[in-house]
């Protein structure tokens, strides 16, 4: 197996990722993203989730908190998965 410099390697991994992304299906490329930002977001504190919605549109995280505490549980479980 040659050895490769950094640079040489980054080159590898970017045309490898390349080829491997060509090759997906949408719908798995979906849920990698969904996991990636779930896994982000999870990680935020309250202000700095509410921040990173606001960025987004600065009326979603007023509304999004609005469907959750204002739906009815058993339509939309609040509980976490818990009932």
């Amino acid at each position: 197996m040659k050895q490769l410099n950094s640079v040489e390697k980054y080159e590898l991994i970017e045309q490898y990722v390349e080829i491997v992304v060509d090759n997906m299906h949408h719908d798995h490329i979906v849920q990698i993203v969904t996991d990636m930002l779930t896994d982000c977001y999870e990680k935020f504190t309250d202000s700095e989730l509410k921040e990173s919605v606001d960025l987004y549109d600065s009326e979603l995280y007023e509304e999004l908190v609005d469907n959750i505490t204002s739906t009815d549980p058993v339509v939309y479980n609040t509980q976490g998965g818990q009932s």
